[in-house]
C-alpha cells in the first residue's frame, strides 16, 4: 500500500492549518481536498476492476484480501448503505470485524510513522484503564513483611484512563462507490484510518494537553502540577539552545538522565522531535558537516535520532526517551460505525464514524525537554593548534 507520509502530506498539513485558524470555510476545503485524494488514490487503484474479476489481478495492484469474516462485513455495510433505513442497518454492523481492522492499521502505522514506531505503543483493545509501572517502581523490597512493603511497590504505579480520550475518525464515501465492492470498501476505510489515526496519535503524543486526549511530551507533568479542567497540563517552560557543543549538549542530555525523584538512569534510544521547516533551516544545519569532501548529516555528541513531525510547533523541538512514553489505543467494546446524512463536504455522499479510546503519559516529567531552537546556530568545528608553545584555538565555520 502506498505510504500515506509520503502521498498525503501536503493534504494533511492543509488540515491542520486550517483547524488552527478556525475558520470553517477553509476546514471544509481543506477536508474535501484530502478526502477527494483519498477517493482519486484508491479508485485508481480499482480501475476496471469489478466483483467478476480474479482476486489475482487484485493481489497483484497491491490490494489486501480480505478474510471470509472481512468480506461478510463490508458486504452488510455495502447492503446497509444502500438501504431505506441506512441509520438502522449501519448500527447492527459486526463491531467486532471493525475492531480487527482498527487493530491491523495500527500495526501498519508503526512500521510507516518514526515516531508511532518509537513510541511504547499499546494496542489495548477493550480495556479503558491501565496500570503502568513508573521508572523506579519494583515488585520486590527486602526488609520485614509489613503492609509498607505493598505501599512502597504501589507508590510508583500509575493508572491510565482512556474512557475519556475519544478520537473519532471520519469516513465520507460517495454512494457510487459503494458498487465497487468489498476491497474496494476496505482498502478506502484503512487508509481513512491510517491518516486520522497518525495524525490523531501524533498530535496528542508530542502536543495533547491531557484534557480529553493524551498528555503530550511538551506538558509539565511535575509532581503537584496544577492541572486546569479547561486547559489541561501547563506547557513546559522551554530550555533556549543555541548550540549542539559537546558541553551544551551534555548538559541538556544530564537533565533527562535523572528521574524526576533524583535517581539515575541509563540514556538510550535518545529522540529528538522538529517540525520539517526547523529539521532544514536549524537542525540540519546545525548537525552537518563534511568529511573527505562529503556532508554527513544528524551529528549529536551523543547519538540522537531526529524525527519530522508536522504538528511540532515551529522554533521548538522535544528531546525525549521515547522507551519511557507509555500510549495504548482502544476501542469500545459495542463501537460500531456510527452513520449521518448531515455531516458531509462530498455531494451524494454519507458520513461515518468510527470511534477510537487513546491514552499516555510520560513516566516522569524528567522524561522529555522542550528546546527553543529558535536561535539555534549553524556546526562549528574547533581546533587548537600549537603556536610557540602556546595553545592557540581558532573557530571556523563548516
Amino acid at each position: 500500500m502506498e505510504d500515506l507520509t509520503k502521498s498525503n502530506v501536503s493534504a494533511v498539513a492543509n488540515i491542520m492549518d486550517a483547524l488552527k485558524s478556525k475558520d470553517e470555510a477553509k476546514i471544509k476545503e481543506a477536508y474535501d481536498k484530502w478526502q477527494q485524494e483519498i477517493l482519486d488514490r484508491v479508485v485508481k487503484k480499482f480501475e476496471d476492476i469489478d466483483d467478476s474479476t480474479d482476486r489475482s489481478i487484485l493481489a497483484s495492484r497491491g490490494i489486501r484480501q480480505l478474510t471470509k469474516k472481512e468480506r461478510t462485513f463490508y458486504n452488510k455495510w455495502i447492503e446497509a448503505a444502500k438501504s431505506d433505513h441506512p441509520k438502522d442497518a449501519v448500527a447492527d454492523l459486526l463491531p467486532s470485524v471493525e475492531v480487527t481492522i482498527i487493530e491491523d492499521v495500527f500495526n501498519e502505522l508503526k512500521q510507516e510513522h518514526p515516531l508511532l514506531k518509537k513510541i511504547k505503543f499499546k494496542y489495548v483493545k477493550y480495556l479503558t484503564k491501565v496500570l503502568v509501572h513508573g521508572e523506579n517502581a519494583k515488585s520486590y523490597l527486602w526488609g520485614k513483611v509489613t503492609s509498607q512493603i505493598t505501599s512502597q511497590i504501589e507508590a510508583d504505579i500509575s493508572e491510565i484512563d482512556f474512557s475519556q480520550n475519544k478520537l473519532s475518525c471520519y469516513a465520507i464515501l460517495a454512494l457510487d462507490m459503494l458498487d465497487l465492492g468489498p476491497e474496494f470498501l476496505d482498502t478506502y476505510y484503512r487508509e481513512v484510518l491510517k491518516d486520522a489515526i497518525a495524525e490523531g496519535s501524533e498530535y496528542g503524543i508530542v502536543l495533547g494537553n491531557g484534557k480529553d486526549m493524551p498528555v503530550g511530551l511538551n506538558r509539565d507533568i511535575h509532581k503537584g502540577v496544577s492541572f486546569n479542567s479547561e486547559t489541561g497540563y501547563p506547557e513546559k517552560e522551554a530550555i533556549k539552545v543555541k548550540s549542539f557543543t559537546p558541553k551544551n549538549y551534555g548538559e541538556l542530555v544530564a537533565k533527562i538522565a535523572k528521574t524526576e525523584k533524583g535517581n539515575s538512569r541509563v540514556i538510550k534510544d535518545l529522540t529528538m522531535i522538529c517540525n520539517p521547516v526547523d529539521y532544514l533551516t536549524k537542525i540540519m544545519p546545525a548537525t552537518t558537516t563534511m568529511v573527505d569532501g562529503r556532508y554527513i548529516n544528524d551529528i549529536f555528541p551523543i547519538p540522537t535520532e531526529v524525527i519530522q513531525v508536522n504538528c511540532m510547533t515551529e522554533g521548538k523541538a522535544i528531546l525525549f526517551l521515547p522507551h519511557l512514553y507509555y500510549a495504548g489505543i482502544g476501542h469500545s467494546k459495542n463501537g460500531n460505525i456510527d452513520y449521518s446524512d448531515e455531516f458531509k463536504f462530498l455531494e451524494d455522499a454519507r458520513t461515518y464514524k468510527t470511534k477510537m479510546f487513546m491514552g499516555g503519559i510520560a513516566k516522569d516529567n524528567n522524561v522529555a525537554l522542550l528546546l527553543d531552537i529558535s536561535e539555534l546556530e549553524e556546526f562549528y568545528t574547533v581546533v587548537k593548534a600549537e603556536v610557540t608553545g602556546k595553545v592557540q584555538t581558532e573557530e571556523a565555520t563548516i
